[in-house]
Order: C-alpha cells, then structure tokens, then sequence
C-alpha cells in the first residue's frame, strides 16, 4: 500500500448511506485513520454548510481536515476556519444555462453566493407544487438563525435566499454551480443538444442518470485537492480517493489509490485502482482497514 497522507471521500453515495447517514463501522475506521496521522478531505457536490454536520461528526477540526464544497468552488481548513473560493460561472454565462434549460424543458436549481434559482418547467407541474411548498417553509425558517433540514439530510442556511426565476434578467448574481434534472432520457437528449461553444466553457458531470452538475471549467474536486495537497507539500501519490459519480472521476484517477464503490457508475469503476463493497455495505470502512494494518 502506498505512503497514504490524506484520504478524501466523496459523502452521497460514498460515505453516506441511501439513508444520508455515516455507518458505524466506516466512521471508527476514520477516526482510527486520523487518529494513525491519516487526515481526511470531505469532497461534495454540496455546499459546506451541507457538509459541515458531517466534519463535525468524524472531528476534521481537531484532526486538520478539510472540506472541499460545490465540486471544487470553495475550501474550508477545518481546523484554521481558512475559507478559499475558486471560479464562478459568470451571469452571461449563468443566463445561457438557464435559457438552454427552460429551451429543453429542464429543472434547474442554481447555488450563488445568497441563495438559490430555481426553474421549474411546466411539465414537472408536481415538482413546482412541492418547491412552491418548500418555498413557503423557507419564509417561515427565516426568522431562525441555524441552518435546517430541507429534504434528505440537505441543510439550508435560513437566511439563504430562494428565487424562481422565468426570465434571464431573473439572474443577477455569478453562480457557484448550476444543477439539471429530468427523466433521463429528457436529459441526455437535451445535454447532446447544447450549444457546443457554450459547452466548451463548462464542465458537466452526471451524478445521477437524471442529474447533472455544472461548474466552470477547469472547476472540479481534484482540482481543489492538488491545491490542498500542494499547500501540505504533497502530490497525489499521498492521496486515497473514494466516490461513485462522474463529479469523482478526476479525483479517482489521479489519486495513489483511486477506489470506486460497489454502487458506482460503471466509468467510475472502469477509472479506479480497485473497487470495494458499496455505501451500504462499509466500502469505505474495508479498503482503511486494509490500509491501516500496513501502516501499523
């Protein structure tokens, strides 16, 4: 096994369950890595505010771990509260996301720094009733301070701003990353169609058969780890790296030990050095086990 100095883990899908909680036994293998001079990276899709319940819980603070939020845009040195931004994706180039989504009838749900945009096109008439009510919750949440669970584990700042939007000038703020989703083939067919000008300018990666993230380019999780990595004088060859989604490749390919979860994406799999037990099933958990008799 090689000189292993950071292991960094994707969270949904990865490290937590279908149920978006951590297994027991993955969190003590964990701690007993961090306790042996291993320290961990949290690398996700979501935001660090989503991420933070999670730090909290396996005491990246106390051990120097980091957290790497919104795939690659910000990191957060858990233990010296030192919070660094990467790239946005700039308003013209926000509102040509928003038009290609509401063009091929696409829900959007776009993070800038204050808040959220939401499109919800009239063909996900259910899904616009249950934001429209998520809404309404929101306004009764902002009269609290502390963030709150929206749906799944996923935690909302109440001071978090939320607009539907329908026209471009509705986007008025650079955004941190941009999500679209629908039935899959409504997406596949529509991603085959963007402009490919614009998608020059984009990195898209699936996370689910029905989601899609987007970040600018150049924007992803690896690039945010070589840049904790190098601050700590280390290269990827320190790096053991978990995840199960095209978010995750990059960070997967480029690590020493780059490990794909039973539940991965195929390409995931194909990508990685090995491949382990699923979320479900401590995948996590065995393949730091293996590493820390070898370390002993």
């Amino acid at each position: 096994m090689k000189s292993i100095k950071f292991i960094a883990c994707d969270l949904d899908g990865t490290l937590l369950t279908d149920n978006k909680d951590m297994l027991v036994a993955t969190v003590n293998s964990l701690m007993e890595a961090q306790k042996k001079g291993i320290r961990l990276i949290l690398a996700s899709g979501r935001n660090a505010s989503m991420i933070a319940p999670y730090a909290e819980q396996l005491q990246l603070e106390q051990y120097g771990g980091y957290i790497v939020g919104c795939n690659g845009h910000h990191i957060i040195d858990a233990k010296k509260g030192f919070r660094f931004e990467n790239e946005s994706l700039d308003v013209e180039t926000s509102k040509k996301i928003f038009a290609f989504a509401k063009k091929y009838h696409l829900q959007m749900l776009a993070e800038h720094a204050r808040g959220f945009y939401i499109y919800v096109p009239k063909s996900l008439f259910p899904v616009k009733i249950f934001v429209e009510y998520l809404k309404q919750r929101h306004k009764l949440k902002k009269k609290h301070q502390a963030a709150y669970s929206v749906l799944g584990g996923f935690m909302m700042s109440s001071q978090s701003y939320v607009n539907n939007v329908s026209r471009l000038q509705d986007i008025k703020e650079p955004c941190v990353k941009i999500g679209l989703t629908h039935f899959s083939g409504i997406l596949r067919h529509a991603i085959r169609r963007m402009d490919h000008e614009l998608k020059e300018q984009l990195n898209i990666m699936n996370v689910t058969s029905y989601w899609i993230d987007i970040m600018p380019k150049g924007i992803d999780k690896s690039a945010a780890i070589e840049q904790i990595l190098t601050v700590n004088g280390l290269g990827f060859e320190s790096l053991m790296a978990f995840g199960d989604a095209e978010n995750d490749i990059q960070m997967i390919k480029k690590a020493g030990v780059g490990v794909a979860m039973g539940n991965a994406m195929e390409l995931i799999q194909l990508s990685a050095d090995q491949v382990t037990a699923s979320n479900e099933e401590n995948g996590i958990g065995l393949v730091v086990d293996r590493l820390l008799k070898v370390i002993l």
